[in-house]
């Protein structure tokens, strides 16, 4: 069968496509999911290529199944992703938790998609990164496709490295967007692993599972001085020397085109790691601010962080955030251009 990804083509492609790219090049043997948009592509793109790329991919029964299932295959050694949408977060919970506690022979990539504006959830919206801080897991939040591929990859190098499961925390904007992403060497697949009885590895009983705690815990700053060395979390210079902007996720996007309308340039501090937070970048990013704008979807999580750290650093910086924002619906354009003008003092008519 003929080869879907060429390598070095240029092809376009949504977030959640992108990220199943990101897993072919990072070697991905084992996929499993339970299908829910917004992530339902990933587990449609790998069921169709699945005999291509020669790996292991199932549709399982619910997402604790599908999480456990891949969870096994890494502790076997076997890279593995597996993908859910929020609310499925939420089924795989009892297994989540524990899993975070163990350590994987080989990465273990997980993939949570919310739905901010609940295009497909007919439930309610969900901000999955208020239980992600209890996993205490490396979380990772790209911004567009490319960035979608790209932080896929860093998962599973980083999910080896550390010895611990990884997540990717998507929103719909930010997978169901297209965008132009270049192929790379795709790998052949391990999809055979072998599981070796390790107590202190994998068995999360009373005894156990404290001195496992402390050592997740213990990964915090060891993952922020790797972070470091990369280029997450960049920092966009902006003429405007006193006043800034964090952002994550597609509101990174939104704030660029923002700017671009009003024509103003402002430092930029992008977030792409929720967990941990690139604390060192943030302080030395407020030092000499005046007032700061803090977007992201849904909840104002990283804006609470951001007050900590002016509150304990004894800064005079005034953060902005969801009471330009309410944390209800997606962001948009509009949205944001709006929270931009009222913070700048700006009049615009849209």
């Amino acid at each position: 069968m003929e080869e879907v990804f060429k390598e070095n083509s240029i092809v376009p492609l949504l977030g959640n496509e992108a990220i199943v790219l990101g897993a072919l090049e990072s070697g991905v043997g084992f996929v499993s999911t339970y299908p829910g948009t917004p992530a339902s592509e990933i587990g449609n793109l790998f069921y169709k290529i699945k005999e291509i790329y020669r790996i292991y991919m199932e549709y399982s029964v619910n997402e604790i199944v599908a999480l456990e299932a891949a969870a096994g295959a890494a502790y076997s050694g076997v890279r593995a992703l597996a993908a859910m949408k929020h609310f499925g977060a939420n089924v795989a919970m009892d297994a989540l938790i524990p899993i975070a506690h163990t350590r994987p022979r080989a990465g273990l990539v997980i993939v949570i998609a919310d739905d901010p504006g609940c295009h497909s959830s007919a439930q309610s919206e969900q901000d999955s990164r208020v239980f992600i801080e209890n996993l205490n897991l490396l979380t990772l939040e790209p911004s567009d496709p490319s960035e979608a591929k790209e932080f896929t990859k860093l998962a599973f190098k980083i999910s080896e490295k550390f010895q611990k499961a990884v997540i990717i925390r998507t929103t719909t904007r930010v997978v169901h967007q297209t965008a132009a992403v270049k192929v790379g060497e795709i790998p052949k697949s391990k999809t055979k692993g072998v599981f070796l009885k390790d107590l202190k590895r994998f068995n999360i009983a009373p005894d156990l599972v404290l001195s496992q705690k402390r050592e997740l815990l213990a990964l915090k700053k060891p993952l922020e001085n790797y972070l470091n060395k990369t280029k997450l979390n960049p920092v966009i210079k902006g003429r405007l020397k006193n006043i800034g902007v964090i952002a994550s996720g597609v509101g990174y996007l939104y704030c660029l085109e923002s700017l671009k309308n009003l024509n103003i340039s402002l430092a930029i501090l992008k977030i792409d790691s929720f967990y941990p937070l690139p604390t060192e970048k943030i302080i030395r990013f407020l030092e000499n601010k005046k007032k700061v704008l803090v977007i992201e979807e849904v909840i104002g999580l990283i804006e609470e962080k951001i007050r900590a750290e002016v509150q304990r650093n004894n800064f005079k910086t005034e953060i902005f955030g969801k009471n330009l924002m309410e944390p209800v619906d997606e962001l948009n354009p509009e949205r944001v251009i709006k929270a931009l003008a009222k913070f700048l003092g700006k009049k615009i008519k849209i």
